[in-house]
């Protein structure tokens, strides 16, 4: 039985609280969350799932005093990565494995520099720890799935990810960011992997983006969007391999449906490849009408919490989907781990 302390409690903490609580081979002894008006009480009542016995708090000090095995670290990263860092190098250096969706840099930490990577081995080699970032895209869709599918071609001219969803009923308000470096930087880290898993050398990066405008007010769960601002962005970031352009990850979002009707839809994500042979997978989600956004916080909360076994199993140090083996979703078939099932 591993013990797990969960780092955070929003959209996707409290989806991985709820598997926590089920899981046969997990166990939850420790929560911290960000609010005085979380503090203090039991963490499955916080997420929906029941009274776990697992008082959350707001003191760093008594999550790292826990004797736990390893931290499923699910904050808000990109607002503060250099704090994030930080918490993440502290857990570590105390003998705790990590595995986090924080910040999409460190999905492969070598994208956001020596002194991150250099950071993170020293932590892991204090600690004898190991560390592992995580998502669903990126995390999953832009570096899982074309690694997966890579053995099936002899040759691969261009190979395109694109995420293709409405986030209208994602409760963050998040300001779609103006230039295109910023917006498209947030793919470094699987593009780098990628390419690095295959052989591959970056010559260089192409950013762009574009953005619709709506020409009504209307109102979505993070707040309202006004007559005349962005309703929709589509931004990429393409690798140049060999002279050409060779690799792109693209989000296609949209804030409400029917804005920027002429561009891709869809809701999942899409991997084209040209080349020897030709295909497209796509991966929808959301089939029968659910909320696409709180399944994909769902797929993300899951994805970390199934990478948690081979995280605690591996040597010290980074460890990336290069790195582990294949990530199984052990138990999904049990009826434990389902949303109805109770908690042990």
């Amino acid at each position: 039985m591993l013990r797990v302390i969960q780092w955070g409690t929003g959209n996707v903490g409290r989806h991985a609280v709820a598997a926590l609580s089920r899981h046969p081979d997990l166990e939850l002894m420790g929560a911290l969350v960000y609010s005085d008006a979380k503090a203090g009480r039991d963490v499955g009542e916080l997420c929906g799932v029941g009274e776990l016995g697992v008082p959350a708090t707001r003191n760093r000090d008594e999550i790292v005093a826990l004797d736990a095995d390893c931290v499923l670290y699910m904050a808000q990263g990109e607002m503060d990565p250099a704090g994030t860092l930080d918490d993440i190098c502290r857990l570590l250096a105390a003998g705790k494995n990590v595995v986090s969706t924080a910040v999409t840099a460190h999905i492969y930490p070598r994208s956001a520099g020596r002194r991150v990577v250099e950071r993170l081995e020293a932590a892991c080699a204090e600690g004898g720890t190991s560390f592992h970032g995580t998502g669903i895209e990126p995390g999953w869709a832009a570096e899982v799935l074309p690694l997966t599918m890579s053995p099936l071609f002899r040759r691969i001219d261009s190979l395109l990810v694109q995420e293709l969803l409405d986030y209208s009923t994602y409760d963050s308000a998040a300001v779609p960011m103006s230039d295109p470096v910023l917006a498209g930087g947030v793919f470094r880290a699987p593009i780098m992997m990628v390419a690095d898993g295959l052989g591959a050398t970056v010559d260089d990066l192409v950013y762009d983006r574009a953005v619709a405008v709506t020409d009504t007010a209307f109102d979505i769960s993070a707040g309202r969007i006004e007559a005349g601002t962005v309703s929709a962005q589509r931004f990429s970031c393409t690798a140049v391999i060999g002279g050409r352009p060779a690799l792109t990850v693209e989000h296609v979002t949209r804030v409400g449906h029917g804005q920027a009707p002429d561009w891709p839809t869809g809701r999942g994500w899409r991997v084209t490849v040209e080349g020897q042979p030709s295909m497209v997978l796509e991966s929808r989600i959301a089939v029968h009408g659910e909320d696409e956004n709180d399944q994909g916080c769902l797929g993300t909360a899951m994805h970390a919490v199934h990478a948690i076994g081979p995280v605690c199993r591996a040597e010290p140090g980074i460890r990336t989907f290069l790195d582990l083996p294949i990530i199984n979703g052990r138990h999904v078939f049990g009826a434990g781990l389902a949303a109805g099932g109770p908690p042990r």
